[in-house]
């Protein structure tokens, strides 16, 4: 299965919104376990979380700009009133 997907996966399995980080780690026979899951992960430039974009080929700048506008659509589900 791969990581992406995984990750995915587990991020709909704990009703994660938003923005966040999967950690895995790798056994020595190469299977992978979750380490943690991180609904709210430090987004510095020089932190894991913008490294990661980074190697999955997204700058800085439009990482935040992403995140930014998922919080700007997102709409939680409990939500069925209009304020």
């Amino acid at each position: 299965m791969q990581l992406d997907r995984l990750a995915r996966r587990i991020y709909r399995a704990l009703h994660l919104s938003g923005y966040a980080r999967i950690d895995f780690r790798m056994r020595a026979d190469g299977s992978l376990f979750v380490l943690e899951a991180n609904p709210n992960p430090n987004i510095a430039r020089e932190e894991d979380f913008a490294a990661s974009a980074r190697a999955a080929g997204i700058d800085y700048k439009p990482l935040l700009e992403r995140i930014m506008r998922l919080g700007r659509n997102y709409r939680a589900e409990w939500r069925t009133f209009n304020v």
